[in-house]
């Protein structure tokens, strides 16, 4: 089993629990899954760095900061995230 599935895994847990309900102090665990995600998708890219893969490890970072319950003014970092995942698909998509 590869680390890209175990973050996978992870992430079906952090969701799972997050639809339950289940929480822990300010610890938002759908960006905890996100996280997860975005890093089982960025860490095979590594090697070549491009505009994709910067986008896709801006967004884990927006995730991460989320996830410990970070705030800057009223910006959503769920969705900073999820909007850089989604700009870099798209370059990814018109690139090849």
């Amino acid at each position: 089993m590869s680390i890209e599935n175990i973050l996978l895994i992870i992430a079906l847990i952090a969701f799972v629990l997050a639809a339950t309900g289940w929480g822990y102090k300010k610890i938002d665990l759908i960006a905890i899954g996100l996280a997860a995600w975005s890093l089982s998708t960025f860490i095979g890219h590594l090697s070549s760095l491009s505009l994709s893969t910067i986008l896709v490890i801006l967004a884990f970072i927006a995730s991460v900061l989320a996830a410990i319950g970070w705030k800057y003014r009223k910006v959503g970092l769920i969705g900073v995230g999820l909007a850089l995942w989604m700009a870099s698909l798209l370059i990814h998509l018109v690139i090849k």
